[in-house]
């Protein structure tokens, strides 16, 4: 066992590297809806992302044939092999690389879960082919995790997000999930399964609905009230993501340019106890506005990382 004053050395190291740069940085990438998206190493070879998620598993459950689309990477509806050496090598850099169930209420997206059985053997199917190191669709690799950006049916993906918590308890994983801004009358979608408390990152979408994103006209006040309720609503040690368009076309609505991102979001919200940074739609969009590289010196990581760090010194030093 580790000495205090070892302890105290491995501390003092973690937040020297900290205060040399890698404090900030804090962002989450959508790949995969486009072919140019360029390739994934690329992506993670910017030095911009702390997270990418692989979208989408867009056909899954109710014994459906288990499909993904990515926009022409690879061979969609078949195995997708020639990710194995891109994931790892993101993996290798600190980038964590999820896989994205669902995506956008569209009839080539064809997902849902019939029972709690169903939803059992869904996440045996992901652990065995994405997370388990078993070959599987996209290779021999062992994905950091699983995303729900779930957009039609309510049901079950608590039972879900349940079932894949049975299999982290060997080796770690982490679960997020995308839900939309709006908490009133309800969390569309996603309601029981964030009631869970089993996901480690939530990624709010900003976008696409008026009563809780950033216009014009209104400014960043409904945006700002509806993340403080947010925050109240998850708890402390899941960490919540702004969700923005990284362009206008990336979104009906909701695009907020980066320069109001730094000046009037982000020093708020950077304040929350369960802040954890800045999700963006998508890589594609974010190549050409170099949005992440605009507000990348102002996002700060994951206060919840910092806490951990603060209750593991109290530990070892109280």
């Amino acid at each position: 066992m580790a000495s205090k004053m070892e302890s105290l050395i491995l501390i003092l190291l973690f937040l020297f590297t900290f205060s040399n740069g890698s404090i900030t940085g804090g962002i989450a990438i959508y790949w995969g809806q486009n072919i140019d998206d360029g390739i994934l190493t690329d992506t993670c070879d910017s030095n911009k992302y702390e997270i990418v998620l692989l979208s989408f598993l867009v056909q899954f459950g109710c014994d459906r044939q288990n499909k993904w689309n990515f926009a022409g990477h690879c061979g969609d509806w078949s195995p997708c092999t020639k990710l194995q050496p891109e994931i790892q090598h993101c993996q290798a850099k600190g980038v964590k690389v999820l896989l994205s169930l669902g995506g956008a209420d569209v009839s080539a997206y064809d997902y849902g879960l019939c029972s709690p059985q169903d939803a059992k053997n869904v996440a045996k199917y992901l652990y065995d082919n994405f997370l388990s190191g078993q070959y599987g669709p996209l290779g021999s690799v062992t994905l950091d995790g699983i995303d729900f950006d779930i957009e039609k049916t309510e049901l079950y993906w608590d039972d879900l997000a349940r079932e894949l918590d049975t299999y982290r308890q060997n080796k770690y994983f982490y679960l997020s999930a995308a839900p939309q801004c709006p908490t009133e009358p309800k969390i569309y979608y996603l309601e029981k399964a964030i009631q869970t408390g089993l996901f480690d990152y939530i990624f709010i979408q900003f976008y696409n609905n008026q009563q809780c994103a950033y216009s014009t006209s209104i400014g960043t006040s409904w945006l700002l009230q509806s993340w403080d309720k947010w925050a109240s609503l998850v708890k402390s040690n899941n960490s919540i993501f702004l969700g923005l368009p990284a362009a206008e076309s990336a979104a009906g609505s909701g695009y907020i340019p980066p320069e109001v991102v730094n000046s009037d979001v982000l020093p708020h919200i950077k304040e929350t106890s369960n802040y954890g940074g800045v999700m963006l739609w998508d890589r594609f969009r974010d190549k050409d506005s170099d949005f992440s590289g605009k507000i990348l010196p102002y996002v700060p990581k994951s206060n919840v990382l910092l806490q951990t760090v603060t209750a593991v010194s109290d530990t070892i030093f109280n």
